[in-house]
């Protein structure tokens, strides 16, 4: 066993630790898919449809606070499949681009660099649903693996555990899409990548990295969201930089020499760019139009917005149990918004700067690699909490994502401290820091966790009722804080682990295939009537309504807009008197009102329109309408009136009045 862990001549991993734990990766996300289990929420609507229990729940329950996922990509997904995948999908009148945002497939060239896409064009629904969810997390689980033993080659148990832990990371879990999974998989492969690129002289291996690179950087660009996209980055650019001085200095060349080792990534960023670039210009309207809204169009966020309920939330990641019951106050937000990290990567600050110091007083040298972890450590938690500096911030774009999305950033620096800290520590020689540096870190941990409970004490005690292990996760990240700065890497990635699963296993159910509204009574019905006679659509009520119109693939005037479609929103509003309210990405819902249509905004990414079956807007735009409450309008005719379990759904026809 010795001989097959043992590093090569180079210090990287042998080809057995670089490939075992990626191929039984790969072997579970072949069997997830083969049974179309996911760990979609879309479970959600039996409570509206079925009674007792769902028998596609194999594990925990489905989540109404990712509706992002269930309600708004899930559907669209649908909506997709029943147009044929076309690259504008005309649910809305006029039609949205379906290869920019909502991360849909369609047939268009781009989907070549979106694999987790590409199951629903070849495969059944529930495969390329399992495809969709599986994927990214595999690479980001297995780019992480890579990462730890790259520089930590004899170790390939311990990144096991790191990986595990990384994905059971309750900011992962309760932000759990492509969107957010795809940058975190990007800053590790990208980070391998670099300690192949300058460690291994064969040039074929740095194409191939280079290649993987790139290929994974469009991916994740492509999903055009930058408040997850900014963190990574961040992290790999910081590595990049203290790896490569370090490198310089360790291997005793020119760093004139790192950097003609480096062309192969950086002739690969310029593919990825042009590729990109070749993307945005053929849809460039598409991408005016999301850059014009008023939500979330430029929006900036300012540094140092986080006061004490963020602060006690962003260090509450042991009482992060408690957010797996709804309407858990105290952590800030919702879940989604609450869901944290735990704090690794602040408490190994403490013996990553003792070794910069320690080796600065030795022999008057700087620990570039060390320095850049903590660098980058601190410009996220500035960012966070130290206002005035907002130009700079701007430069960094640090200000394109949010003090909630910042932490992704964090849950990966946590991984990369302890690589660092224990790669730092081998090449110097040293067994480990000191016991005081260890007790100082542990302490720095307790404090960090008795301060957030005396605040919960008060001001929100259901979230230590509803945290019972709490304890345990705690005295757990203080084993963590020790046994990484002793040199036990396994002990403190087996203390990580447990750690992680106590406040993050549990987030996502795991569900057999997808619960498609299309194969309900109710939206059985609305396809067979728009078969038949086939019209525009307006779903009144609650978000059911909205999901069957935008999943059974009718035209209707519901959905999660990206941007104005500028037909409907002409046939809404001719005069633009409420342009400064549709004009954003939003949920666009209706509700029953008296003359022509009034929109509103009761919160940023909601539109909200009344509709007159008599006005000359309905009379003239609208021919059904689908509500789950009865509808007392002269203009609206009922045609059927469908019951399925606990849910009542009622069809009307726009007639004259």
């Amino acid at each position: 066993m010795s001989q097959l862990t043992q590093p090569s001549r180079y210090g990287l991993p042998s080809l057995f630790v670089s490939l075992w734990f990626p191929a039984l990766l790969l072997i579970a996300c072949i069997l997830l898919v083969a049974f179309g289990v996911s760990g979609s929420s879309t479970g959600v609507y039996w409570s509206y449809f079925g009674t007792g229990q769902d028998p596609s729940l194999l594990m925990g329950e489905p989540r109404p606070i990712r509706s992002d996922e269930w309600l708004v990509q899930s559907s669209w997904v649908m909506s997709q499949y029943q147009q044929g995948f076309g690259t504008f999908n005309q649910t809305l009148p006029g039609g949205m681009d379906a290869t920019v945002q909502n991360d849909l497939p369609t047939l268009d060239w781009s989907s070549i660099f979106r694999p987790h896409l590409l199951g629903f064009l070849a495969l059944p629904l529930d495969q390329g649903m399992a495809v969709r969810w599986w994927l990214p997390a595999c690479v980001m689980v297995g780019a992480c693996y890579s990462f730890v033993v790259s520089l930590l080659p004899k170790h390939p148990l311990s990144a096991t555990l790191l990986s595990a832990a990384l994905f059971l990371t309750p900011v992962i879990q309760w932000w759990f899409l492509p969107t957010t999974i795809w940058p975190v998989a990007l800053a590790f492969l990208a980070m391998t990548g670099i300690v192949w690129t300058l460690r291994h002289p064969a040039r074929w291996v740095r194409v191939v990295w280079a290649a993987a690179i790139a290929y994974v950087a469009v991916a994740t660009a492509m999903s055009i969201y930058a408040p997850f996209i900014v963190p990574a980055a961040l992290v790999v650019v910081f590595f990049l930089i203290g790896f490569s001085l370090s490198e310089s200095r360790d291997q005793g060349v020119p760093f004139r020499t790192v950097l003609v080792r480096l062309v192969p990534l950086i002739a690969a960023g310029v593919g990825a760019a042009v590729v990109l670039s070749l993307w945005i210009a053929t849809r460039l309207d598409t991408i005016r139009a999301l850059f014009e809204t008023v939500y979330p169009g430029q929006r900036f966020e300012k540094t140092g917005t986080v006061g004490l309920e963020g602060l006690m939330g962003l260090m509450g990641g042991p009482f992060d149990q408690a957010l797996l019951n709804d309407g858990v106050e105290g952590l800030g937000g919702n879940q989604s918004e609450a869901a944290s990290v735990l704090m690794v990567a602040l408490f190994l600050l403490v013996p990553l700067i003792w070794l910069i110091t320690q080796q600065w007083a030795e022999n008057r040298t700087i620990d570039w690699l060390s320095m850049s972890v903590v660098a980058c450590t601190s410009v996220i938690l500035a960012f966070m909490f130290l206002p005035g500096w907002d130009s700079l911030a701007h430069l960094l774009l640090l200000d394109r994502s949010s003090a909630s999305r910042l932490r992704l950033g964090l849950a990966i620096l946590g991984i990369v401290s302890v690589v660092v800290l224990s790669e730092r520590l081998s090449k110097a020689r040293i067994r480990s820091v000191p016991w005081s540096v260890s007790w100082v870190t542990s302490g720095a941990v307790l404090l960090s966790v008795v301060v957030p409970w005396a605040y919960f004490r008060t001001s929100a005690p259901e979230t230590i009722a509803l945290s019972p292990s709490w304890k345990i996760a705690a005295v757990l990240i203080i084993v963590c804080a020790v046994a990484f700065s002793r040199q036990w890497i396994f002990a403190g990635s087996v203390a990580f682990l447990l750690a992680s699963a106590i406040v993050g296993l549990g987030v996502n159910p795991l569900y057999l295939g997808v619960f498609e509204l299309n194969e309900t009574a109710v939206g059985t019905e609305v396809r067979k009537i728009d078969s038949r006679e086939p019209g525009t659509w307006v779903g009144i009520g609650s978000y059911v309504p909205t999901a069957v119109l935008v999943q059974s693939g009718v035209e209707a005037m519901n959905g999660v807009q990206t941007y104005p479609p500028e037909e409907m929103w002409d046939e809404i509003d001719p005069s633009g008197e409420y342009e400064d309210v549709w004009n954003r990405l939003a949920n666009v819902g209706w509700e029953p009102g008296s003359g022509e249509p009034t929109v509103s905004s009761p919160v940023r990414d909601q539109i909200r329109i009344t509709f007159d079956s008599c006005s000359s807007f309905g009379q003239d735009r609208v021919d059904y309408v689908l509500t789950d409450a009865p509808l007392d309008q002269e203009c609206a005719v009922l045609l059927d009136e469908v019951n399925e379990g606990p849910s009542q759904h009622f069809i009307y026809q726009v007639t004259p009045g």
